[in-house]
């Protein structure tokens, strides 16, 4: 379908993120919201070792209300390393960590000085890996939209607070993972990727409710 996708700037995000992509050929992330703090702009969630872990990108934000666009990543902090260690530890032994690990990892270890650039980087690699045919660009402004036939808001419809959400339109889907029984729903999508490589994006499609 021909339609504009308004969104946040997330972390590697969620699987209801790219629920919301999924029917969208042009995706524009808010850069010019207030950022807001624990929250998935700089956060995401993986399952290791029969257990989820927060994955959190430290930044520098300054004091007050400050534009998502001005947040820095604080590189002081050796975080790539943590990080990376954590996704290869609960993800080492999947069916395609092979497959995706390096593409991964060389995005991860970019020196890329404030956050929305990361997370652009991270998502266009995900979109690629799903093969969807997507445009993703940055939006400014706060309010007001591009001109387009058809513009969806999905600003602030995923939070952390509701991590096994059944909202607006995503409907968790189960698929094989990585460690433990009990199925973990809408964590990163990196969990989809690495433990069901190619049937990702299908599992995404069924997540969806509505379109």
């Amino acid at each position: 379908m021909n339609r504009s996708i308004l969104i946040e700037s997330h972390y590697l995000p969620c699987i209801a993120y790219f629920t919301c992509l999924e029917s969208g050929s042009k995706v524009w992330i808010d850069i010019g919201e207030t950022y807001v703090k624990q929250s998935y702009r700089n956060r995401c969630y993986i399952f290791g070792a029969n257990q989820i872990q927060l994955l959190s990108v430290p930044v520098h934000r300054g004091s007050g209300k400050v534009s998502t666009r001005d947040v820095r990543i604080a590189h002081e902090v050796r975080w790539q390393n943590n990080h990376w260690r954590s996704i290869a530890s609960a993800y080492g032994k999947t069916p395609f960590f092979s497959h995706f690990a390096d593409e991964f990892r060389a995005v991860l270890y970019k020196p890329f000085r404030y956050l929305v650039d990361l997370n652009l980087a991270l998502l266009t690699k995900c979109l690629d890996l799903l093969m969807w045919n997507v445009s993703v660009d940055f939006w400014p402004a706060t309010g007001s939209f591009p001109a387009q036939n058809e513009m969806y808001d999905y600003r602030k419809k995923i939070l952390v607070s509701n991590l096994t959400i059944e909202d607006f339109q995503f409907q968790p889907i189960k698929y094989i993972q990585a460690f433990g029984k009990d199925f973990v729903p809408n964590l990163s999508i990196v969990d989809v990727l690495f433990c069901e490589g190619p049937q990702a994006s299908q599992i995404i499609e069924r997540s969806i409710t509505q379109r």
